[in-house]
């Protein structure tokens, strides 16, 4: 002993190097990944992080969840040891994180691209190196950051919650792992919004419907939790459970990607290709669509052909939205585009669909729709074709029901595109005709179409109370309805069979000038000043001569 007390090991002399070497290291790590991350990401992290929004919010997240473990402790009483409160305290948490995870997240990423619409400021952006992909990757990492830090102060809560016994905790891991899914996609919604117009009183109708349908979607999340806490376990250990989980799981990702390439569009130049990457997006779903729908019709299903129809609202629903987008795009092509056309024989039959124009877009759309048509039409086959050898027990009642459903749904979606394709074209010659316009015309149509019979058979007496009437024949809901809603076809069948594909086909063909001309356009070469510059731009390779040169 020397008398001296011994220095702590980090205190040490011989120490203080290492540890100051390590922080060194440490902090140039650090500074080399903050340079590395996307500046859009680093600049609305910081926006949002010193907020009064955000630290208001914060803060009554941190204060109702206080609240809660007092009241709902105080609610369940001494009984709170041995009774089952672990369901009732969960929610009361989940409400809690839910609002701002489904409100107040993403109504701040729509705020944030409406903002620099409004203010001009997109333009500072738009000239910097950044692409639209990263701007709307930024401000979606930005809302992600924002929901692990209201997850950071309410998930212990939440995992108190199972100490209370009632709810187990791989369904507490899985309502988290939703509604972070749910948070993201409407982080991602709520930015192309924000990219549709940057004329501020549309952007004030914009942010009153954003608000209306992010507490809707909240209130459904809510209902959604309270009826699976109310469920007394989830079928984890089913193979049905994860199949449905895997398909939809399947869904979200494809559509999760149209919403960020359709933001990313809506933000690059005009003179850009915004079309042709979501119109094979717009595939890959259908093909996703067809696939998981055969396995559960051939599988777990076993030929129910309730599945068929499934199917066929679905992808009917699916190509009558997205052939509204597509009908808005415009149907001149700039130089830069056209210098990208495809060019062989091979390239301009199957890629010429995907090239930007409501006339390729339109006949993109009533392709898939009858693609889906001819799929339930070979598998109804081959049901009767199983039958027929007696290796399978399934049911055929409703085979003319299923396909005269799938004929009227592609029927009705092809003639209220068509019609909507020659209502913008004949407004185009007057006006400019924008994506909010082009909706706006679809949803008038399809309530032209559907309410003028109905407020007309509602004002007879004599066809007041009857089921169904021919005034319906402009209504594809109450139509498509009636004909699912029997085993076999109804009367009016025989007038519904003819009269609707037959006024599809001469929409269809009444398309067809505006879609020839579209796709008759050719490959342009590029001018002698931009191969110049490509030329620069490109690195020229040595050409290798033989497998031993470097």
């Amino acid at each position: 002993m020397s008398g001296q007390a011994e220095l702590p090991i980090a205190d040490h002399p011989a120490a203080r190097p290492t540890i100051r070497s390590l922080s060194a290291v440490a902090a140039q790590w650090i500074v080399r990944i903050g340079d590395r991350l996307n500046p859009i990401l680093v600049k609305e992290t910081r926006q949002a992080l010193k907020s009064r929004q955000f630290g208001i919010t914060f803060g009554l997240v941190l204060l109702c969840g206080w609240v809660w473990s007092i009241v709902g402790v105080a609610m369940a009483g001494p009984h709170v040891f041995y009774g089952v409160h672990g369901p009732d305290m969960f929610f009361g948490y989940y409400v809690i994180l839910a609002f701002p995870l489904l409100v107040i997240v993403p109504f701040g990423a729509f705020r944030s691209l409406a903002g620099e619409q409004e203010d001009r400021t997109y333009e500072l952006l738009s000239i910097t190196a950044l692409g639209p992909r990263q701007i709307v990757g930024g401000k979606l990492g930005s809302a992600g950051v924002q929901m692990a830090i209201y997850l950071s102060a309410v998930s212990p809560c939440l995992a108190f919650t199972y100490m209370l016994r009632g709810i187990d905790f791989p369904t507490i891991l899985f309502i988290l792992l939703y509604t972070v899914l749910g948070s993201l996609a409407l982080s991602v919604a709520a930015l192309l919004v924000g990219t549709l117009t940057a004329e501020k009183h549309w952007q004030v109708v914009l942010s009153v419907l954003s608000i209306l349908g992010l507490v809707y979607a909240f209130g459904g999340a809510c209902a959604l939790v309270m009826e699976t806490l109310n469920w007394a376990d989830l079928p984890f250990g089913e193979s049905e459970f994860w199949q449905v989980n895997g398909a939809f799981l399947t869904a979200y990702v494809t559509y999760f990607a149209l919403l960020f390439y359709a933001a990313s569009a809506q933000l690059t130049f005009v003179s850009d290709n915004r079309s042709t990457r979501l119109r094979f997006v717009m595939l890959i779903q259908h093909v996703l669509c067809v696939g998981w729908m055969s396995w559960f019709w051939i599988g777990p299903a076993r030929g129910e052909e309730e599945v068929l129809l499934a199917f066929m609202i679905l992808i009917g629903l699916h190509w009558y939205v997205m052939g509204a987008f597509m009908i808005g795009e415009s149907p001149d092509l700039s130089p830069r585009v056209k210098r990208r056309l495809p060019q062989s024989f091979l390239g301009r039959v199957f890629l010429t669909w995907f090239n930007p124009g409501p006339g390729t877009g339109y006949l993109l759309a009533v392709s898939g729709l009858l693609a889906a048509l001819l799929m339930v039409v070979l598998g109804v086959a081959a049901q009767h074709l199983f039958e027929s050898w007696n290796l399978s027990r399934w049911s055929s009642r409703y085979t003319s029901v299923t396909l005269a459903f799938g004929l009227l749904g592609a029927s009705y979606a092809t003639i209220y595109l068509g019609l909507g394709l020659l209502v913008i074209r004949f407004l185009r010659r007057i006006t400019q005709v924008g994506i909010l316009l082009n909706l706006l015309i679809h949803v008038l149509l399809l309530m032209l179409g559907s309410g003028v019979p109905v407020v007309i058979q509602l004002m007879s007496p004599e066809f007041r109370y009857l089921d169904y009437t021919l005034l319906q024949i402009t209504n594809p809901l109450w139509t498509l309805a009636h004909v699912a809603d029997r085993s076999n076809l109804p009367a009016e069948a025989a007038v519904l069979l003819l009269l609707i594909p037959f006024t599809a086909a001469i929409v269809f063909l009444l398309t067809l000038p505006g879609v020839a001309r579209e796709v008759r356009q050719v490959r342009v070469a590029k001018p002698k000043r931009v191969a110049e510059e490509d030329a620069e731009l490109t690195p020229v390779r040595p050409v290798k001569t033989s497998p031993w040169d470097n």
